[in-house]
């Protein structure tokens, strides 16, 4: 019988009890339960459990899942241990931000190139990494086999650069511009429209 894969909002949860199993093991506990997870997150219960079940992996009976084998077992499924190559595009103030951001690479996730069209940035150094010419993008990708952007730059660019970054072979998008792109189906996009997000919470808030 082949395991179903987890539904997305499964996937989403994912690295939340993660990031509360992290916190309890760090914490010099040695078991968690799906209850004290759940209270956390405000779902139920039963929902954590099934999410765990999906990746094949349970508790003890009223003990819990023990943390140093439940953090391992999500780090393998999630894939953290696993190196992950990035490049950012545009290095405004969003993408200076992201660059500098050191909470990635936990998860595996590592800025390995940061590319803008200005050229007063170009050459400029973030963390380390020099800013590179936008125009030698695709030989980047190709040459170092990269598969994900995070893309910080202008609406009016945004859908031309994302054409370039497919074409180079970049299969998934974190894209920050204000814009719906176009893209192929099978490339992986997902807009993170910080301003639209804001509003909606801000509209929530009594």
């Amino acid at each position: 019988m082949t395991e179903k894969k987890p539904t997305l909002p499964t996937l989403k949860r994912l690295p939340l009890y993660y990031n509360i199993a992290k916190r309890a093991l760090n914490n010099g506990e040695t078991y968690i339960s799906s209850a004290l997870m759940a209270n956390q997150l405000n779902i139920d219960p039963t929902q954590v459990r099934k999410d765990i079940a999906a990746i094949g992996y349970t508790g003890k009976p009223k003990v819990g899942f023990d943390l140093k084998e439940f953090t391992g077992h999500l780090r393998l499924f999630l894939g953290f241990d696993k190196k992950r190559e990035i490049i950012l595009i545009g290095a405004g103030n969003l993408g200076v931000a992201l660059a500098r951001y050191n909470g990635f690479s936990p998860y595996g996730l590592y800025i390995q190139a940061i590319f803008d069209s200005n050229p007063d940035k170009i050459g400029q150094k973030i963390e380390g990494k020099e800013i590179l010419d936008i125009k030698t993008v695709q030989d980047y990708i190709t040459k170092n086999k990269i598969k994900i952007a995070i893309l910080t730059i202008p609406t009016e660019h945004a859908q031309k650069t994302a054409d370039t970054l497919v074409k180079a072979g970049i299969t998934g998008i974190w894209n920050f511009a204000p814009v719906n792109l176009n893209l192929p189906k099978g490339i992986l996009c997902k807009n993170q429209d910080l301003a639209a997000s804001f509003i909606t919470f801000a509209q929530l808030v009594k």
